[in-house]
């Protein structure tokens, strides 16, 4: 009978008993909370933001970090916002493989964030609330593709900082 060979050898496997624990949180810790918190802070810090100096200077109607409740919920619509870019940085940090020994994707962060964090804000979370996409949307989209563009360029920025330390264990 024919052995069929192990993907591992011995030195391997007592590497993963030994480390295996330190290893899986690392891995949580870089591709899931740093992300995460990354996301979070880039939709108050940029997205926002941009919006807000984009009402500065009278390019845009919306001011950012609205207060309005956001439905059904009732929390203010930038926290809502934050929460989803959040969840789109863990996205974002596996799909663009952002990592501490990896070169930054920055432009296809903000590719990423302009155009994945648009389509979904107008394509998904907008019909669940009841606002259909109608009309005139270039206005919306550029404004979204600008501001999500900036959101995926700091979420960028978070995430390479968060991550810098994370190589010395």
């Amino acid at each position: 009978m024919m052995r069929h060979a192990r993907p591992y050898n011995d030195a391997t496997l007592k590497y993963w008993r030994s480390h295996g624990s330190r290893l899986k949180r690392r891995f949580l810790m870089q591709k899931v909370i740093l992300p995460f918190v990354a996301g979070f802070l880039a939709a108050l810090f940029f997205r926002e933001a941009t919006i807000a100096m984009l009402h500065a200077a009278g390019v845009v109607d919306p001011a950012g970090y609205s207060t309005a409740p956001f439905l059904p919920l009732g929390i203010p619509e930038f926290i809502v916002n934050a929460l989803w870019s959040a969840f789109f940085g863990i996205l974002m940090a596996w799909l663009l493989r952002v990592a501490p020994e990896r070169t930054a994707p920055w432009i296809g962060a903000l590719v990423f964030g302009g155009v994945v964090l648009t389509a979904a804000s107008v394509f998904v979370v907008d019909p669940l609330r009841g606002i259909w996409p109608s009309g005139n949307m270039l206005p919306r989209l550029a404004l979204g593709f600008a501001s999500n563009a900036m959101w995926g360029w700091g979420a960028l920025v978070f995430m390479r900082a968060f991550m810098a330390g994370s190589d010395a264990d």
